[in-house]
């Protein structure tokens, strides 16, 4: 451990992990407060819950391929409207997973890409090893 922190490798990632650490603390923690929700937020959420469910239903890919599985749209309706509360949710809760866009950015890969990247290049500096990149 001591020869590590001889090296400036070794010290440059011992400042950035002090860095991080200390960026982290400041970081204030989110507090969650528990309380009675109202009966009205309650039905709003079924009636939301119910609206997403009507708005995936619409797209025109779902429309299509129900017809191509024999459902009319008053079959559909009438299906829609014998669902319990409950299952209306639990409906709305797996739609909302198929109704973001994939590869909508891709800003979470570049970021992975840049930390991978600067993970092995740390690496072969810590083992003495040289990158020099030419053009």
């Amino acid at each position: 451990m001591s020869d590590l922190l001889r090296t400036r490798t070794g010290r440059w990632v011992l400042q950035l992990m002090l860095a991080l650490s200390f960026a982290l603390a400041l970081c204030p923690a989110n507090e969650v407060m528990a309380g009675f929700a109202p009966t009205a937020g309650v039905r709003s959420t079924a009636s939301a819950d119910l609206d997403r469910v009507r708005t995936y239903l619409e797209n025109k890919k779902v429309t299509n391929t129900l017809a191509a599985m024999g459902y009319d749209r008053a079959e559909i309706e009438a299906r829609l409207a014998s669902l319990s509360e409950q299952e209306i949710s639990d409906l709305a809760g797996k739609l909302d997973g198929a109704m973001t866009p994939s590869g909508s950015s891709g800003v979470g890969i570049a970021i992975g890409v840049v930390v991978v990247v600067l993970v092995v290049l740390g690496i072969l500096s810590i083992m003495g090893k040289r990158v020099v990149v030419a053009e």
